[in-house]
C-alpha cells in the first residue's frame, strides 16, 4: 500500500506510547485531547477547543485550509502537548464503510479480491480513492468477512496537510465512526449478545453507528445537526449566531424564551424521528441483532430535552455517553463540573486518543 493507505489503515490494535493525542476537526470547531497512560489506566492531561470560521469546512470538506491550519495552530499554541503525534479522522459523504462477505479461495489473495469487489460500491473513480480493509473472520469454507473503508485521496491529503502545516504529525488517520466506537467500548462494557447505537450529534450532521461484538455492523450519516436549530432560533428571534447558540444549549443561565423551547421541541422530535427511521431501516435490511439502547454524544447532544424526546420516540433507553467513565483526571486541574460539561464534545477526540495509544 502507499504511505497514505498505510496511515489510513491503522484501525486496530498494537503496542503504543504513554501519551496519546486525539484530534477532531469538525464542521464548526476543532477539539484536541491528550491522555496519559499509567498502571491505573488513562488520565486526562489536556483538552482544548477552538471555533472555526464560518464555511471553513463545508459538507466535511476543507474549503479554507489556511483558516483550519491557523485555528489549529492557535489551539496547539495554548496547550503544552507531550507529543506532536496525533490521531485524527475523516467523515462525510467522501468516506465509504462497507461490510462484505466474499468467497476467497486463497487467503493470500484477500486484499486483491477485496479491492476488486470494492470498486462496485465506490461512487468515485477507483484511481482517486484510498482503500483499506480489516479481515473480521475467514472460515473453513473459504469465505471472508471484511470491513472495507475507502475515501477520496484528495480529501485525505487536504486534512493531513492542514495537520502537518500546524506542526503536528498525523501518525494515524481514522474514521469518525471508529472513534465513536473506541470511546464507547472503552467506557461501557457491552455483553456479547447486546448491541448499542452510538449517535454523534454534531453541528452539521448526525452519525449513527450500531455496534455489536466489536464491529460497527451498521452506519448512517444524516445531514440534520445542531446548526439547524441554531438557524431556526436566529430566524425567529432575529439574533446573531452566538446568541442563538447560547440560547440553544441553555448556557445563558437565565430564563429561556418559550419560543426557543418550542423550536427545541420541534427539532428534537424531527431528529428523534430521523433516528427511529434509521434504526427501523437497519432492522429491516440487516442481519444484525436488535438495538438494546442508545448513547448520545457530540456537541449538540447537550441540547435540552433531546435525550428524553429520543427515548420517547424510539422506545429505547437513551442517555448521553460519558467518555470519562474510564478516564481519571487531576481535580486540581479539572473540576468535576468542567469534565461533565465537555464530555459530549470530547467523545470523538477521546476515541482518537485511545486509538493513538494503541497504534504502533
Amino acid at each position: 500500500m502507499s504511505g497514505l493507505a498505510s496511515l489510513f489503515s491503522r484501525l486496530f490494535k498494537g503496542g503504543g506510547p504513554k501519551s496519546a493525542v486525539g484530534l477532531s476537526i469538525g464542521s464548526s470547531s476543532i477539539k484536541l485531547v491528550e491522555l496519559a497512560k499509567s498502571r491505573g489506566g488513562w488520565r486526562l492531561l489536556h483538552f482544548g477547543m477552538v471555533a472555526l470560521p464560518p464555511d471553513a469546512i463545508v459538507n466535511r470538506e476543507i474549503v479554507n485550509p489556511v483558516a483550519v491550519t491557523e485555528s489549529l495552530k492557535q489551539l496547539t499554541g495554548a496547550m503544552k502537548l507531550s507529543t506532536h503525534r496525533v490521531c485524527s479522522s475523516i467523515s462525510g459523504n467522501s468516506c465509504i464503510i462497507k461490510r462484505m462477505q466474499l468467497e476467497v479461495p486463497n487467503a493470500k489473495e484477500i486484499q486483491d479480491q477485496v479491492f476488486w469487489e470494492a470498486e462496485q460500491y465506490l461512487p468515485f473513480d477507483p484511481t482517486e480513492v484510498v482503500m483499506d480493509y480489516q479481515l473480521l473472520s475467514y472460515s473453513k469454507d473459504k469465505r471472508a468477512d471484511v470491513l472495507l473503508v475507502a475515501i477520496k485521496r484528495s480529501i485525505l491529503e487536504t486534512y493531513m496537510s492542514c495537520i502537518e502545516d500546524a506542526g503536528l504529525q498525523p501518525s494515524v488517520m481514522d474514521v469518525d465512526y471508529f472513534a465513536i466506537q473506541n470511546a464507547f467500548e472503552s467506557n461501557y462494557p457491552l455483553q456479547p449478545t447486546e448491541s448499542a447505537a452510538v449517535i454523534d450529534i454534531g453541528a452539521a450532521s448526525t452519525k449513527i453507528a450500531v455496534i455489536h461484538q466489536g464491529v460497527p455492523v451498521f452506519t448512517k450519516d444524516s445531514a440534520l445537526g445542531g446548526q439547524n436549530l441554531t438557524a431556526e432560533i436566529q430566524r425567529h428571534l432575529n439574533l446573531p449566531f452566538a446568541d442563538a447558540e447560547t440560547l440553544k444549549t441553555g448556557a445563558s443561565g437565565g430564563a429561556v424564551p418559550q419560543e426557543v423551547n418550542d423550536l427545541t421541541q420541534v427539532f428534537a422530535e424531527n431528529l428523534a424521528r430521523e433516528i427511529k427511521r434509521t434504526l427501523d431501516f437497519y432492522l429491516a435490511s440487516a442481519t444484525g441483532p436488535s438495538v438494546n439502547y442508545l448513547l448520545l454524544c457530540g456537541g449538540s447532544a447537550q441540547i435540552p430535552q433531546l435525550s428524553r424526546v429520543i427515548e420517547e420516540v424510539t422506545g429505547l433507553p437513551t442517555q448521553v455517553l460519558n467518555p470519562f467513565n474510564a478516564i481519571s483526571y487531576d481535580p486540581a486541574m479539572f473540576t468535576a463540573d468542567y469534565v461533565s460539561s465537555i464530555g459530549s464534545m470530547a467523545t470523538v477526540p477521546i476515541g482518537h486518543a485511545f486509538r493513538a495509544g494503541e497504534a504502533k
